[in-house]
């Protein structure tokens, strides 16, 4: 799921952008498809956090913000980097973005606002995990969270709606992952019910902006929700190709990298027919981007390893 998600935005939704013919992706069910398939990347991160960490504890607090900053946050500023040095956005929303306000005080940076966001949900995460245990209290720390989140926007009119729409999304990925998923039938049903029906407010909505409209946050919270049960569901006898492993695996670092690869493999040499420029990006700009993303992401695991035997060994 995690793979697919990204390869529809890397891949699809952001591809395109860089063709002649990137208006037509632009239409009301690929709004909701996107909307849909971020909050499941977002359900997925906030599940596997909550699941490698459940049982975090006051003295590991400090390892779980030390693995974040070095796995997530420290690829996020050498990307912001590359944003800035391909000239994709601008410094100032960058700069917001790697000293974590960018979703406070919107505009965020182009792209990496999600990086933004996550980093944010992180940041709250073990308090998150320290409640789930109370579903009472769980589900009144969550919602007042959103309501400070609305009375900021109401005080300064800075924040990004995204992360408001997102939010409900990493948090009951977290509540899941100490509890048995819905799967049953009825149970699955349901959830489907629900998520065709949370698109009805959508409707009477702008497509264009869905991705920061609060009337599209229960299609991003059930249709992520329905989803990732049906999935796991389906699939639970079902080992995955070695390739989507693979690719699961180098998704972050996708997303990281693949606008700057765009643009510069785009300087480099492009197509002046619409038809030729879609098949250069789909068949060579993409797959070198997955290349890349996969070497870079082993590259700098590799070097997390390393370092950690290093900090392990005692000084003499």
């Amino acid at each position: 799921m995690r793979a697919l998600s990204m390869l529809y935005i890397v891949g699809f939704w952001h591809l395109l952008d860089y063709t002649k013919v990137g208006i037509w992706h632009y239409n009301p069910v690929t709004y909701r498809l996107t909307v849909g398939a971020l909050s499941l990347f977002v359900l997925i991160s906030g599940f596997l956090t909550g699941r490698k960490d459940g049982g975090l504890a006051r003295g590991e607090l400090w390892s779980f913000y030390k693995t974040r900053f070095w796995r997530i946050y420290i690829p996020f500023v050498i990307a912001s980097g590359l944003f800035l040095a391909a000239g994709t956005s601008d410094a100032l929303s960058l700069v917001k973005g790697v000293t974590l306000v960018a979703m406070l005080l919107a505009p965020p940076p182009f792209t990496l606002w999600f990086v933004s966001m996550i980093v944010l949900f992180y940041l709250i995460a073990p308090l998150l995990i320290g409640l789930r245990g109370n579903e009472v209290a769980y589900i009144a720390l969550c919602t007042g969270i959103i309501g400070a989140m609305f009375l900021y926007q109401a005080a300064t009119g800075r924040i990004d709606m995204r992360l408001i729409l997102y939010f409900p999304c990493f948090a009951v990925g977290i509540f899941l992952a100490a509890r048995s998923l819905p799967s049953s039938t009825l149970s699955l049903i349901g959830l489907l019910v629900l998520a065709a029906l949370s698109l009805a407010p959508t409707l009477a909505r702008s497509s264009y902006g869905l991705e920061g409209d609060p009337w599209a946050a229960p299609w991003a919270f059930f249709g992520s929700l329905a989803v990732f049960a049906v999935v796991l569901r389906a699939g639970r006898n079902l080992k995955p190709r070695a390739i989507l492993t693979q690719f699961s695996e180098a998704s972050f670092f996708m997303y990281l990298l693949h606008r700057p690869l765009y643009f510069w493999m785009q300087t480099v040499w492009f197509p002046s027919t619409e038809r030729e420029q879609v098949i250069y990006l789909l068949f060579a700009c993409l797959p070198i981007i997955a290349i890349v993303s996969w070497l870079c992401q082993r590259a700098y695991t590799g070097f997390l390893q390393r370092r950690e035997v290093l900090v392990a060994v005692p000084t003499q």
